[in-house]
């Protein structure tokens, strides 16, 4: 079966793949530098985002408009960023610890409502979900630096498989597109 089609945009499929596969790369071989990098943009972009609230708070208050949240706000911003930047590995530690607490939280909360129902289907399922809830939360708590590092780990592998998917339909397409013969199989 021959299938033709025009503007079937495959270099955007491909141009995605290359970058999934670049991040992939870096995640395998750099985590720490990942960690450090998103650290890094975010600071920048709550800098960013802080000072255009301030602004935004002058212009409020030059116009007679309520201005002070948006000030605390604005400064409030700026000084994550800052901390983001500045102590990017503590930032990054104090984050993981908040999920990781936030997952034991709602794993003992799945634990209380599954015993506290009688009737319940697939309850073992229910029980090992809130089970590796906990179990997944005290990793984290224990190791929140480690376990970041083993996220862009396994991020790293989804993006590399991802990316080469994307560049192999990439280039499926730029076959289409040439009139090249493509097998479809159902």
């Amino acid at each position: 079966m021959e299938i033709k089609s025009s503007n079937s945009g495959w270099l955007t499929f491909i141009v995605c793949g290359l970058v999934a596969i670049i991040y992939a790369l870096l995640a395998l071989l750099l985590p720490d530098g990942i960690i450090e990098t998103v650290m890094l943009i975010s600071g920048i972009g709550l800098i960013v985002t802080g000072v255009i609230s301030f602004l935004f708070a002058l212009r409020r208050r030059k116009l007679q408009l309520p201005w002070g949240a948006l000030l605390i706000e604005a400064i409030a911003m700026v000084v994550l960023g800052i901390v983001a930047i500045v102590w990017s590995k503590e930032t990054v530690k104090a984050i993981i610890f908040i999920m990781g607490l936030w997952t034991v939280v709602i794993g003992v909360l799945m634990l209380l409502v599954i015993f506290s129902r009688r009737f319940l289907i697939n309850r073992g399922f229910y029980i090992a979900s809130a089970a590796l809830s906990i179990l997944f939360g005290i990793l984290l708590l224990v190791n929140p630096f480690e376990s970041a590092k083993v996220f862009i780990v396994i991020t790293g592998i989804i993006a590399l498989t991802f990316g080469i998917i994307m560049m192999m339909f990439g280039f499926t397409l730029r076959r289409v597109d040439k009139g090249i013969s493509v097998e479809v199989v159902d």
